[in-house]
């Protein structure tokens, strides 16, 4: 029988697939802006630029129909070898679908916000996690196992519990909101859901 993780697997590996797999999605490159909206600098040297596309748009739907935009390059899937170096230095075991979609789906590169953080780092992955863990920070209370899976730019992060078994969301703002608030909280979200959300374009950053 089908579970929800199997029916969110089923969904990210689609938009793997279809080169999808972002929340900006390029349009093919241009000598100079010709528009308003984001851009960046096309990486085939020539100096062009490529319009993105918000993949939960009106606008990205109808330039993909008409083959205005290009597919995201595929993505390779982390070896066994380095989700078990991860999972030893967190000292849990990674949620289930995160360790199913590195190892069948991609190391990382695609989801939320910048995309769900590769593998290949190992040592960058012990880095970021103990960032929010150093004494006297706001992350000092944080769970032992709380893994930064993403990033939303202006140090925003998505981390989830490993040590739970459900892997329960966090969030990490340390911009001042109008009323303060803590840099670090729990989030209302499973992994699973969080993800599910992101597939249907109803996610946002956290807050």
């Amino acid at each position: 029988m089908a579970t929800i993780d199997d029916s969110v697997f089923n969904a990210v590996a689609g938009l793997v697939a279809s080169g999808e797999y972002l929340d900006r999605i390029p349009g093919f490159p241009e000598p100079s802006p010709s528009r308003g909206g984001v851009w960046q600098e096309a990486n085939d040297g020539s100096g062009s630029v490529q319009y993105l596309y918000s993949r939960d748009s009106a606008e990205y739907r109808k330039a993909r129909d008409a083959g205005l935009t290009q597919r995201l390059p595929p993505l390779t899937p982390a070896s066994r070898g380095a989700v078990a170096r991860a999972e030893a230095a967190i000292g849990y075991r990674l949620p289930p679908l995160l360790r199913r979609l590195y190892l069948e789906a991609g190391d990382g590169g695609f989801g939320p916000g910048y995309g769900i953080f590769s593998l290949a780092d190992n040592d960058g992955i012990i880095r970021d996690r103990l960032e929010f863990r150093e004494p006297g920070t706001p992350g000092s209370a944080a769970p032992a196992a709380l893994l930064p899976v993403c990033s939303w730019g202006c140090g925003i992060y998505s981390l989830v519990d490993c040590s739970s078994p459900e892997g329960r969301m966090w969030g990490f703002d340390p911009n001042p909101g109008p009323a303060g608030g803590t840099p670090l909280f729990p989030e209302p979200y499973t992994f699973t859901e969080w993800l599910r959300r992101w597939t249907e374009c109803r996610l946002g950053q956290p807050g």
